[in-house]
């Protein structure tokens, strides 16, 4: 049992001093005790505040490590992308096909690229100052645009630069570029910088003048097209119509161009064409232009004449310098044209007007006999108007039935019988009365209504026929003229032999009438076609004989079985001219040939004697009958006159 301090002072095992004693060092023990614990706590507490001020300071210094880290690594990747974007700078100034440039507007200092100077084949600093660039390199004519399209920019229209002009290259010669560029400015609004690019563009400008060419000029002749020709035209009357001046359009058509095509073949008609149009292009090369409008027709454009005398003048020396042969392949051409001219204002306030009008002035001179020029005049208006009327009536002709078929008797002068009948076609119309064949044949065959035309006339014809001898009249001929334009159809053969079999008609008894003229056209094929006819049994007659280009040599080369002596000759026998011989010699030709000949419009007992004496076989004219109506025509075959 343990005893406490009290107890062994009581039981004197202690004595009472030792007590005290003991007691006191007791309390100074707890007291020293107390006392450091007191010490300790403060310096626990001290200890403690210092180590979290030591932890506040280690938490700034790591954040302000952490910030400097991330300062590090932003100034390590700005030094990054600084050093990529120069050498990106560097490749896109090195690799690009473009020239690059900077322009210190305030000093003027223009500096280049290696690039840019290549581009130019100029060595680096050639012209160092926008002044020189403008004076030295810029085409003078592209200069004012490009100083336009930089003051557009500076003055805020336009919010970047960008122009195609010429410079001037070290080569010679000028090469096209493309200059883009935007400028910086100041506080005030002034341009103080500016920079951009040049891009080499000659190689697509070049090539849009050649589209360009292609588009506004003739590939052949050089000469400007209708598109460019219409163009300058109204640029000029525009300028005219402020001025005293007149402008002028002279439309001329080659005479007879067409048989030398057909005579010598298409490349020497070209050189003929190209050899006139520089001649005419020389001209006028002072005073206005040549284009062409197409085929063999040129147009003279004047845009600024003094009076229409002047316009006169150049018409006259016009039609001289073209009567002046032309050497072609070693062979020297005699030709002539037609002309017709407009003048502005007399003749029409604008170009089309213009055009129209001496084209219609053109196709009257045509029509006047060749080898003249006319002025346009309002009856020539009123020709083409009455012209287009006839031919919307002349559509209706066949439907509404007003076409007839007249027969004029053709006389066998050795039978001294009736043997046959031409086929010649009348109009009688219920608004213009009888029209005369010379009248609408000619407008059929430009509208090409002749086709639908000549058909009709075909079957007719043949009906006309079939119906006589199915009268008992016997075996009779019919002839029929053909057009050029029916001809050179493709199924020209194929229509007639299927109208023969419609009708019934052997083929021998068709005989059709082809001009020579009608040859001339596409005569091989013309030739060709004929000869397949022939081999059918048709008869072929060559009509009109000796009015056009005769050549009793290509007569050889022709599938005919009648030659048709033309109405001129028959007319001199009366007269007793000269070309009676020659009328003799025709028909002894033709015989010698086993050709059939027939003398057209016989009107009088001399002429009848003369062709009988001559041995002619057949004659037609009003001495033996008028061409009659179907019905009377009936009455003549069945009376043999």
């Amino acid at each position: 049992m343990a005893l406490s301090f009290s107890d062994i002072a009581v039981s004197g095992l202690w004595p009472s001093s030792y007590v005290y004693v003991a007691i006191g060092m007791l309390i100074s023990i707890v007291i020293y005790l107390l006392k450091n614990n007191y010490q300790y706590k403060r310096t626990v507490q001290s200890l403690q505040q210092q180590n979290e001020e030591y932890m506040t300071v280690h938490e700034e210094l790591a954040a302000q490590e952490e910030e400097l880290r991330q300062n590090f690594n932003e100034l390590y990747l700005s030094d990054e992308t600084i050093r990529q974007n120069d050498e990106i700078h560097q490749l896109l100034t090195e690799g690009s096909n473009d020239g690059l440039w900077i322009w210190d507007i305030v000093t003027d200092v223009k500096t280049v690229s290696e690039r840019g100077w290549n581009m130019l084949g100029l060595p680096e600093q050639a012209v160092n100052t926008k002044e020189k660039w403008k004076q030295e390199i810029v085409h003078p004519e592209d200069l004012p645009r490009m100083v336009a399209e930089l003051e557009r920019h500076f003055s805020g229209q336009d919010p970047f630069y960008q122009i195609e002009y010429r410079v001037k290259s070290a080569q010679g010669g000028y090469r096209w570029i493309l200059s883009r560029g935007k400028a910086s400015f100041d506080s005030y609004g002034q341009p103080v910088r500016m920079a951009g690019s040049y891009t080499d563009i000659s190689d697509r400008k070049y090539k849009e003048e050649r589209i360009k060419h292609m588009a506004y000029y003739d590939a052949l002749t050089g000469l400007a097209n209708r598109e460019l020709l219409i163009e300058v035209a109204k640029e000029a009357l525009s300028v005219t119509t402020n001025s005293n001046k007149r402008s002028a359009l002279i439309f001329i058509d080659i005479d007879n161009f067409k048989l030398i095509n057909d005579t010598y073949g298409h490349s020497w008609g070209d050189k003929l064409l190209v050899s006139i149009s520089k001649r005419l292009s020389a001209l006028v090369v002072d005073v206005g232009m040549v284009a062409r409008w197409g085929g063999d027709e040129i147009v003279l454009f004047l845009p600024a004449m003094d009076s229409i005398e002047e316009v006169t003048a150049y018409a006259d020396k016009m039609m001289q310098e073209l009567e002046e042969p032309t050497n072609v392949n070693g062979h020297d051409f005699h030709i002539t044209a037609s002309a017709g001219m407009a003048v502005y204002p007399e003749h029409g306030d604008n170009v089309e007007e213009l055009l129209r009008n001496a084209d219609m002035a053109m196709y009257a001179a045509k029509t006047s006999g060749k080898h003249i020029y006319r002025f346009f005049d309002k009856s020539m208006h009123d020709a083409v108007v009455e012209k287009m009327l006839l031919e919307a009536r002349l559509r209706q002709t066949v439907d509404n039935g007003e076409l007839r078929l007249y027969y004029q008797p053709q006389y066998n002068m050795k039978t001294a019988q009736i043997e046959g009948f031409e086929a010649l076609l009348r109009w009688e119309s219920p608004d213009y009365g009888m029209v005369s064949p010379l009248k609408f044949i000619p407008l059929a065959e430009e509208t090409g209504l002749i086709v639908g035309i000549g058909n009709w006339v075909l079957r007719e014809a043949c009906i006309f026929n079939q119906a006589l001898y199915a009268r008992g009249q016997g075996r009779l001929c019919t002839a029929v003229n053909i057009s050029v334009v029916q001809l050179i159809q493709k199924d020209f053969v194929q229509v007639v032999a299927e109208v023969l079999a419609e009708t019934g008609l052997p083929p021998e008894y068709l005989e059709l009438e082809i001009t020579e003229s009608v040859l001339m056209e596409r005569f091989e094929d013309n030739v060709r076609k004929l000869e397949e006819l022939r081999s059918k049994g048709v008869r072929i007659a060559l009509d009109d004989f000796g009015s056009g280009y005769s050549s009793l040599t290509y007569l050889k080369k022709l599938p005919i079985t009648a030659l048709k002596i033309d109405k001129g000759f028959i007319d001199d026998i009366a007269i007793g001219d000269n070309k009676i011989a020659i009328t003799g010699s025709i028909i002894e030709l033709a015989h010698e040939m086993g050709l059939v000949v027939v003398a057209e419009g016989v009107e009088t007992e001399g002429q009848f004697a003369y062709l009988k004496q001559k041995s002619c076989d057949y004659i037609q004219g009003y001495l033996i009958s008028r061409p009659l109506p179907i019905l009377l025509a009936d009455r003549c075959r069945r009376k043999n006159l």
